[in-house]
């Protein structure tokens, strides 16, 4: 298989598959990233615990047409989130691959149909959007464009489900998907509620994570109302929803940070402060939590 992008998302969709056995050939045009690859590559693979040797079904490449294409079954698209580049990689992919092989967006975002428009053969295109850390994250959307074939939904879901991965399937092509369209539900709203002084962002992270976000590890958030009782839910829900934030447009605290370059753990200030050590202590307890969170869920 090949991936087109080995940056972090690239890098961790090719431990994925290098562990579940397959040979993966990773275009990656910069160098800095390539520089890099070797050692963000291991660090994906240790918490899914790959025989060391795994590293050797990776091979990295600085040129697309070099890549095996004559053997590559399925390509993946994991390019930055910038539209042109996407679709210019789709299209110079397209001629290079097999008759057979499917070609897939990684897109968290941006529509299947957009990212695939150049091709000649939008049947073998699809969206899957891996989680981050894709190495750990169990979850994946597949999603169906306006033209895409039974056969290329059957065939990556087969692919993924021996991987390991959950799949979920989004029939039609919507912009966000599923999982991001109900994150950024809620991301309105909380930053909404810091917009009107309601409550702090270290308030609203310990409501989700340790409140309604808790008991997701344990039940799912629609089988839960059958748990409560779906009228008590009905009656909350005519008279919260019409007071729920609606806008259109990205939150005042999110504009004026990004304004003023504090975008977040590159420049060490979001709505958080960060260094080095405190990043670096984050991202480890952030993948024991999710890897322990895993194990929970597979003997649930």
């Amino acid at each position: 298989m090949a991936l087109l992008g080995g940056g972090k998302m690239g890098c961790d969709v090719a431990a994925c598959f290098a562990a579940g056995g397959w040979e993966v050939h990773v275009y990656e045009p910069m160098a800095a990233a390539r520089d890099t690859f070797a050692r963000r590559l291991a660090a994906a693979l240790k918490p899914m615990r790959a025989p060391r040797n795994t590293r050797q079904c990776v091979t990295l490449h600085d040129d697309l047409p070099a890549l095996p294409w004559q053997h590559i079954v399925l390509a993946i698209e994991a390019a930055p989130k910038k539209l042109i580049l996407k679709k210019i990689l789709m299209k110079n992919v397209e001629a290079l691959v097999r008759d057979d092989a499917v070609l897939a967006t990684n897109s968290s975002s941006l529509k299947v149909s957009d990212v695939t428009r150049p091709l000649k053969d939008k049947t073998r295109a699809a969206g899957m959007h891996f989680l981050t850390p894709a190495n750990i994250a169990p979850l994946v959307e597949v999603v169906r464009g306006p033209k895409t074939s039974a056969q290329t939904i059957r065939r990556i879901n087969t692919w993924l489900r021996a991987l390991g991965k959950l799949t979920v399937n989004l029939n039609r092509d919507v912009t966000g998907m599923l999982v991001n369209r109900v994150q950024g539900a809620l991301m309105r709203e909380a930053f909404d509620l810091i917009d009107r002084g309601i409550a702090t962002p270290e308030d609203i992270d310990t409501a989700v994570r340790f409140g309604f976000g808790f008991r997701y590890i344990a039940c799912d958030p629609i089988k839960q109302r059958d748990f409560n009782g779906l009228e008590i839910h009905r009656d909350a829900a005519a008279q919260i929803y019409p007071t729920l934030h609606n806008g259109k447009k990205p939150a005042r605290c999110l504009q004026t940070l990004v304004r003023r370059g504090q975008i977040g753990v590159r420049t060490g200030q979001g709505f958080y402060k960060w260094d080095n050590a405190s990043l670096q202590r984050q991202l480890e307890a952030y993948d024991r939590t999710q890897s322990a969170a895993l194990k929970m869920l597979k003997r649930s």
